[in-house]
C-alpha cells in the first residue's frame, strides 16, 4: 500500500533516498531486512532509522549523486522549526515572509543563470553562491511559521 507522506518527515526522506539509490542498494547500506526498510517509510509506524544508518543512507544518497543529505536536512529542519516559542513566531509575520522567499529566490535564480555561462567570472560565481545561500535562508526562515499553523 501507498502512503502519502508529509514532505518534511524521515518517511519522505527514506523515500527519495530509496527512489535515487534502489531498493536493493538500500537494503545493503541500511543492513536490515526489506520489512524493517518498509516500517521506516511507514508514516504511520513509529520507527525511524537509527542515526548510524540515517548517516550510511546519506552517504549513499550523495555517492549515487545526490545533493544535500536527505535524512540531516530532515532532521535540522525539523530541530529548527520543533521550538516556534525560541524561534519567536509571529503568525502574521507569513506573508512578508513569503515576498522575501519570492525575492531572494528570484534573485537566486538570476545569478545562477549568469554563472553557469561559459564566461562567467569568479565573482559572478560567488555572487551566485551567495544569492542562493540567501535564498536558502529565506525559504527556511519561513519553517517554523508553516509549522505552527499544521495541524496536530
Amino acid at each position: 500500500m501507498t502512503y502519502s507522506r508529509d514532505p518534511m518527515t524521515f518517511e519522505a526522506a527514506l523515500d527519495m533516498i530509496v527512489d535515487r539509490i534502489g531498493q536493493p542498494a538500500a537494503l545493503k547500506v541500511a543492513r536490515r531486512a526489506r520489512r524493517t526498510l518498509a516500517d521506516w517509510s511507514n508514516p504511520h509506524c513509529e520507527l525511524t532509522p537509527p542515526i548510524k544508518t540515517a548517516l550510511a543512507l546519506d552517504c549513499a544518497w550523495r555517492a549515487s549523486g545526490g545533493t544535500g543529505a536527505p535524512m540531516l536536512d530532515t532532521y535540522r529542519r525539523l530541530f529548527e522549526s520543533s521550538a516556534p516559542s525560541a524561534v519567536a513566531v509571529d503568525q502574521g509575520a507569513l506573508p512578508d515572509l513569503t515576498v522575501l522567499c519570492i525575492k531572494e529566490g528570484a534573485e537566486a535564480k538570476a545569478a545562477l543563470v549568469v554563472a553557469m555561462q561559459p564566461s562567467a567570472t569568479a565573482r559572478q560565481r560567488r555572487e551566485a553562491l551567495q544569492e542562493v545561500t540567501q535564498g536558502i535562508a529565506a525559504f527556511e526562515s519561513t519553517l517554523p511559521h508553516l509549522m505552527v499553523l499544521q495541524p496536530p
